[in-house]
C-alpha cells in the first residue's frame, strides 16, 4: 500500500516545481507607485538637422592632366603639407572666462 519510491520521488519533484512557479508569480506582481502630480512639465524644443544644410555641389571637372600640372604649379604635396602645419601652429584663440578655462 505504500507508494513506490520513483511515485513518491515525482511527486515530490512535482510540489516543488509547483512552489517554484507559486514564487515566481508573485515576484513578477508589480504593484504601481501613485504619481505625483506635482512635478513640473518639461517644455521640449525641437531644432531641425537640416537647419543649416547646404546641398551638395561638385567642383568643376578638369583634365587630370591640369590638376596634375595645378598642384605642380603649387609645391606639391608639400605646399598641403604646410597648410597643415600652418593651421597647428596658428596662435589659438584667447578662451573667454565663460567658456569654463582656468586663468
Amino acid at each position: 500500500m505504500y507508494p513506490k519510491s520513483s511515485n513518491l520521488f515525482q511527486l515530490v519533484a512535482a510540489g516543488l516545481l509547483a512552489g517554484l512557479h507559486l514564487d515566481s508569480v508573485w515576484a513578477q506582481y508589480e504593484s504601481k507607485p501613485e504619481v505625483l502630480q506635482t512635478q513640473k512639465t518639461v517644455e521640449l524644443i525641437y531644432h531641425s538637422s537640416f537647419q543649416n544644410y547646404q546641398r551638395y555641389s561638385a567642383s568643376d571637372i578638369q583634365a587630370w592632366k591640369q590638376a596634375n600640372d595645378a598642384v605642380k604649379d603649387i609645391g606639391g604635396w608639400k605646399a598641403y603639407a604646410k597648410e597643415i602645419t600652418q593651421e597647428k601652429t596658428a596662435k589659438p584663440p584667447i578662451p573667454s572666462p565663460s567658456d569654463g578655462a582656468h586663468q
